[in-house]
């Protein structure tokens, strides 16, 4: 049994460009590989509590090794069973990231 099954990417959104003419053109989206993850489906729909006080609702855990790269609020995320994105578990938005002492968790 492998302890990080899953392949977590984000959606990093296009940039938008000024041509020569001066008119504005965007880049597609690039789906960005992070590494690999655990995914746990909470299907009671738990809420956790932010430091802010307020309550969210959250569907998903993600499981990271420590040391993962940092997934700011508001990314759109993917967890696949596959490494090329092909098998989607989730796909949603962090609500939340802990860094942990021993691994990271994502709330989506």
């Amino acid at each position: 049994m492998k302890q990080y099954p899953h392949f977590l990417y984000i959606i990093q959104p296009g940039e938008s460009m000024q041509d020569e003419d001066g008119n504005w053109t965007e880049t597609e989206n690039e789906t960005v590989y992070i590494g690999p993850c655990r995914e746990e489906t909470s299907g009671k729909g738990n809420e956790l509590r932010t430091a802010g006080g307020r309550f969210i609702t959250y569907t998903s855990v993600i499981q990271l090794p420590k040391g993962s790269t940092r997934i700011q609020e508001g990314t759109t995320i993917i967890v696949s069973d596959d490494a090329n994105c092909n098998s989607v578990r989730i796909k949603g938005t962090c609500l939340k990231y802990d860094a942990g002492q021993l691994h990271s968790r994502l709330w989506v």
